[in-house]
């Protein structure tokens, strides 16, 4: 049993969980790391932005050789795939540009003080402002 166990036994208190440099939280009894939700979404961004960039170099280079076959053999269906992957590469392009988008607003410092302040003036005199009241009155 561990020093922190009997401690946290004898003072019938819980075990408190340590953390990293990264701010990552380490479970004191299994010694597990728990990631915090900013390094989640750090490592997803990297992990996706990762992939699409291979999906990206890959299919580029199938496009070249798709090019290459359908150039030799003039076969309009040959054409057809090489559109077909020119359009699919413009979507992981922009798969790309919207993750970007998507993080740089999770980044995005939220401003929680946003006040609206609506005055409504009236600027007349009391028997102006009673004629108004009495026609929004009679429209009701």
């Amino acid at each position: 049993m561990k020093i922190d166990d009997r401690l946290s036994e004898v003072f019938d208190t819980q075990l408190v969980t340590k953390t990293t440099a990264d701010g990552d939280m380490i479970d004191a009894q299994t010694g597990e790391i728990i990631q915090s939700a900013e390094t989640k979404i750090e490592n997803d961004y990297d992990t996706t932005r990762t992939n699409l960039r291979e999906l990206l170099t890959t299919g580029q280079s199938a496009l070249m050789h798709a090019l290459d076959v359908a150039k030799q053999s003039e076969h309009p269906r040959a054409f057809e795939v090489v559109g077909n992957l020119m359009k699919q590469l413009a979507d992981v392009n922009q798969q790309l540009m919207d993750l970007h988008q998507q993080k740089a607003k999770l980044d995005a410092p939220k401003n929680k003080d946003t006040k609206v302040t609506n005055n409504a003036i009236f600027v007349g005199s009391t028997s102006e402002l009673a004629k108004m009241i009495q026609n929004m009155n009679k429209e009701k």
